[in-house]
């Protein structure tokens, strides 16, 4: 008993010294921030055209009537997006306060507060049930954190105005029981617990929603939760996080598109911590990995746009998430420069905090510096060594092309079945595509705003992607629990000059087959843009169908093989994994040799020739088969299949950019390709040679030596 007393005894003090040191504004803002902000008022434009926008926001806060609607609506619909609108309404009031002095803002922030605080107490589990994490005010608790992490950045701003009833009416009534169901759930249904004690993005909100609340509370005990899980231990929480998510490299395993979702609350907690528990070195910790994390997200973009894999829809630098996430990380290390770049040409905003006036101040001064895109392998994994995705940019000052390789681990649970998938962008479009995810973001009539069943069904599957499709089925039979228990290896990696190359090999996707793939990005003197050499080798004691996609965005505009197009009876490609989802719209037999196929993006052609047989089946498709919803893009799909013996089977293409298609002018030039045959000389276990040949007897001789310590490739041109 005595133990007792005295560990509670110290706890109390511990947490009567914490709050008693904080001083608000303590979040992102500041008190030296914001006298800072005041005494530059008028002299830094980006930050006083945002700091506008704030306010403009403000005061139609102030004008709307507060309105908490009952909980009935999913992503998009009424309820979800007023209680959202609420979020953001109250954190622009809170700062609007505390640059402009204007009592009304907080005073309207504080009617909201305690309009919430007597509404929460009475709330159940939302009433949709999407999700196996429910939330009271949104669908999801997801939700419940993002809602948390904003309106703490406003009690952070109105704390001071506030009188001690009122804080402790507020915390009792609302903050504290918000977070209590973030953490734990409720006696009927703990999935909560177990979500917030786990390591994913999801993971990353509540301990990041929990923790910054905990700040403004003054509450080391909660804010210890956030940091080393429920349980204290650190075997999970927002540091495990930091160990665990992130790859030496700054990538995230779920992806680009979620890595922009999860740097928000990564960054704005880590802001948080840097103020307020500088003794962690947050910004220092694991070698700056969250400094790498935002580095790592802007050279995985094309145009300012994120590259897309695994789920993924349009995102890209201008996005919310990385407008903050830009600021925050300039604030922490002014040195990098290419971050102004970013917010200056891309984002034309900041956010309005100690990290945004950082920027604007900087890029006033006129130090910003252009963003240096490079060729880059980001290692996937802990330890780094769960695979890697790839990115080749050209070689050549002049172009804008860039070329992607994933031999990444699965993923969790936005990850995809393609495993050794490669796409192409060029001249600001994306050529060889990948279609992301089957979902319209909060549109109520498009399931939701969800992941349609479509995602599943088809975009997630093995022929929605640029990589080999053995008999039919999908990478692991689309088993996450299997794919996530492997990931492809790394054999060999160049990047830079004008030659770069990568080669991984996969041998678990399937029982009894072995695939490698080694792609080249090559600047040849004798064409006119650089070329994609591609081996992609399927070996297995058994017989196999093997299908080779390739998705592209475009016209077709020539195959090399007679062709019969199907006009009035189209049929689906098969019945599962994804073919159910593919018009067929043209079949042919392919050459015995090689077949090319043309096809036109904007106002340049691309070819792809690749060695087949006569027995070879060449196939044009179409997505939007069995979608009686129409939630499928209408994209075209050019296929090869193989029914390939025991063996080692290769496929061995060449992609080509070449060409000018200009309609202002009415002029064409080079609309042939290059490429007229290719011939593999060698195809032994340690052995692959290949010979290319092109226009005006010209030809490149690939050989590449394969052993498992250093695998060796040769380009020469005759």
């Amino acid at each position: 008993m005595k133990r007792t007393i005295v560990i509670t005894f110290a706890l109390f003090s511990a947490l009567i010294v914490y709050a008693g040191r904080v001083q608000h504004p303590c979040l992102l803002l500041t008190k030296d921030g914001v006298a800072s902000i005041k005494e530059a008022k008028g002299q830094v434009p980006l930050f006083d055209n945002s700091l506008q926008q704030l306010l403009n926001s403000a005061d139609l806060a102030l004008e709307r009537a507060i309105c908490l609607p009952v909980p009935e609506h999913g992503g998009g619909g009424y309820s979800h997006e007023t209680h959202k609108l609420n979020y953001f309404d109250m954190a622009n009031l809170g700062i609007a306060w505390q640059i402009c002095g204007r009592k009304e803002y907080a005073n309207k922030v504080k009617e909201m507060l305690m309009a919430y605080a007597d509404m929460y107490p009475q709330l159940g589990y939302h009433p949709l049930g999407l999700s196996n994490t429910p939330g009271r005010i949104f669908w999801q608790t997801l939700n419940e954190s993002v809602w948390l992490l904003h309106v703490s950045q406003a009690y952070d701003c109105i704390y001071d105005t506030l009188s001690s009833s009122e804080r402790r009416h507020l915390e009792k009534n609302l903050f504290r029981p918000y977070a209590d169901f973030i953490m734990n759930g409720t006696e009927d249904n703990c999935a909560n617990y177990h979500r917030f004690n786990s390591l994913n993005n999801h993971a990353t909100w509540a301990n990041s929603a929990v923790g910054m609340i905990a700040i403004v509370m003054g509450d080391e005990k909660l804010l210890n939760k956030a940091l080393y899980g429920s349980d204290g231990s650190g075997d999970v929480g927002f540091i495990k996080q930091l160990d665990v998510l992130f790859s030496p490299d700054g990538y995230f395993t779920e992806g680009a598109y979620y890595q922009r979702y999860a740097i928000w609350p990564f960054m704005m907690f880590a802001q948080c911590l840097h103020h307020n528990r500088p003794e962690l070195g947050i910004f220092e910790y694991r070698d700056g990995i969250l400094l790498k994390a935002v580095d790592t997200l802007l050279q995985m973009a094309y145009e300012g746009e994120f590259m897309h894999f695994n789920d993924a829809i349009e995102k890209g630098y201008r996005a919310q998430e990385l407008v903050s996430a830009v600021d925050i990380a300039f604030l922490a290390n002014p040195s990098n420069k290419q971050l102004l770049w970013v917010a200056n040409r891309f984002q034309h905003e900041v956010v309005v905090s100690d990290a945004g006036f950082a920027v604007a101040k900087a890029i006033a001064a006129g130090e910003e510096e252009p963003l240096q895109l490079r060729s880059c392998l980001l290692r996937d994994g802990a330890n780094g060594d769960e695979g890697a995705f790839t990115i080749f940019r050209s070689p050549r000052a002049d172009q804008n092309s860039a070329v992607t390789f994933k031999a990444t681990s699965h993923g969790m649970s936005h990850g995809h079945f393609d495993r050794l998938n490669f796409c192409y962008y060029d001249a600001g479009n994306e050529v060889v595509t990948d279609y992301g995810s089957a979902r319209f973001l909060n549109i109520v009539a498009k399931y939701n705003g969800h992941y349609t069943h479509e995602n599943e069904s088809y975009a997630k599957q093995t022929i929605a992607h640029n990589t080999i499709v053995a008999d039919g089925r999908s990478h692991f039979d689309g088993s996450m629990a299997l794919a996530s228990k492997s990931h492809p290896k790394i054999t060999a990696c160049s990047l830079g000059g004008s030659l770069q190359m990568v080669g991984a090999v996969e041998d678990k996707a399937y029982d009894d087959i072995s695939m490698e793939r080694y792609l080249f990005y090559a600047d040849v003197p004798f064409l006119e843009y650089p070329i994609i050499l591609d081996l992609l080798r399927a070996t297995s004691d058994k017989p196999h169908q093997y299908d080779l996609p390739l998705h592209y965005n475009g016209h077709m505009i020539e195959l090399s093989v007679p062709y019969c197009k199907f006009v009035d009876n189209m049929k689906a490609m098969g019945s599962s994994s994804g073919y159910q989802h593919l018009w067929l719209e043209a079949e042919a037999d392919a050459a015995q040799g090689t077949t090319s196929y043309t096809w036109l993006t904007a106002y340049r052609m691309y070819s792809v020739s690749t060695t087949t047989s006569a027995q070879d089946k060449i196939f044009l498709a179409r997505t939007g088969a069995g979608d009686p919803d129409f939630n499928l893009r209408s994209e075209p799909v050019y296929i090869i299949r193989s029914n390939s013996k025991p063996g080692a089977h290769l496929f061995a293409s060449c992609l080509e950019t070449h060409g000018k298609y200009d309609l202002m002018v009415e002029q064409s030039a080079n609309l042939d390709r290059s490429c007229k045959g290719i011939e593999v000389l060698k195809n032994e276990p340690e052995l692959i040679e290949v010979r290319y040949l092109f226009k005006g007897e010209r030809a490149i001789l690939l050989t590449l030596q394969l052993n498992e310590k250093n695998p060796q490739y040769y380009l020469r041109y005759e």
